[in-house]
C-alpha cells in the first residue's frame, strides 16, 4: 500500500511555546504573562542569565511537576501530521526530559531553549528567522505584537485572561487551545 502523507522535511514548520502553551502553569494561572508591549524598533534588552548550576536545579523545581494542558497530547499528534513541529522556548533548560514523560516527545521534531543573551521575545523572534517557520504560537502578549510587526510568521495567541482586551496587531490570531489551531490546520480527514 502506498502511504500519500507528505515526508517530514516538506511539512511547514509551527513553531510552539511551551509553558502556557503546552504545559500548564502553576495552579491553573498563567502570572508569567506580560501585558505590556515592546517597541518593535527598540534594540533588544540583555536577559540576566544565572548560572546553569544555579538556574537548572530551579527550572526543574518550578517546572518539573507541571502537567500538560489537557488537549495537549490530542492536539500535538494532530498537527504533527501536517506540520513540522518545534518548541521554542525562553527557558533556559529544555523541557525534554518532561515531554519524555507526558509522552508528549514523538510530536516534537526539535526543541530549542534560549541559549544565549536575549530577552525571550527578541530570542523567539530571531530563532524563528533562523528556522524558516511559518508560525508560531505563544500566549504572551509581548512576544505575539513583537512578531507580528517584525516578521512574517502566523502568529497566534493561545487564549488566557491575562493577555484578554488588549490593542493587539490585527494579524495576530486568538486561539482557544491548541485543539483549535489544530482544527483550523489539519484537513479533514487527514486523521
Amino acid at each position: 500500500m502506498t502511504d500519500f502523507a507528505p515526508a517530514r522535511d516538506a511539512l511547514p514548520l509551527l513553531t510552539l511555546d511551551f509553558d502556557g502553551v503546552i504545559c500548564s502553569p502553576i495552579l491553573g494561572r498563567n502570572v508569567g504573562i506580560h501585558r505590556g508591549f515592546l517597541d518593535p524598533e527598540a534594540p533588544p534588552r540583555r536577559a540576566r542569565v544565572w548560572p546553569r548550576l544555579i538556574a537548572e536545579p530551579w527550572d526543574r523545581l518550578r517546572y518539573d511537576l507541571r502537567r500538560p494542558l489537557p488537549e495537549a497530547g490530542v492536539a500535538l499528534a494532530t498537527l504533527s501530521r501536517v506540520r513540522r513541529l518545534v518548541v521554542l522556548t525562553g527557558r533556559r533548560s529544555s523541557p525534554e526530559r518532561w515531554l519524555r514523560r507526558h509522552g508528549l516527545r514523538p510530536y516534537i521534531d526539535r526543541i530549542v531553549i534560549n541559549d544565549g543573551p536575549l530577552r525571550s521575545p527578541h530570542f523567539k523572534l530571531r530563532a524563528i528567522e533562523d528556522l524558516a517557520a511559518v508560525g508560531h504560537v505563544d500566549d504572551d502578549p509581548r512576544t505575539a505584537q513583537l512578531l507580528a510587526q517584525r516578521s512574517s510568521v502566523a502568529v497566534y495567541l493561545r487564549d488566557w485572561p491575562k493577555n484578554r482586551d488588549l490593542p493587539f496587531d490585527g494579524r495576530i490570531a486568538r486561539i482557544r487551545d491548541l485543539a483549535e489551531l489544530a482544527a483550523r490546520l489539519a484537513p479533514v480527514g487527514s486523521g
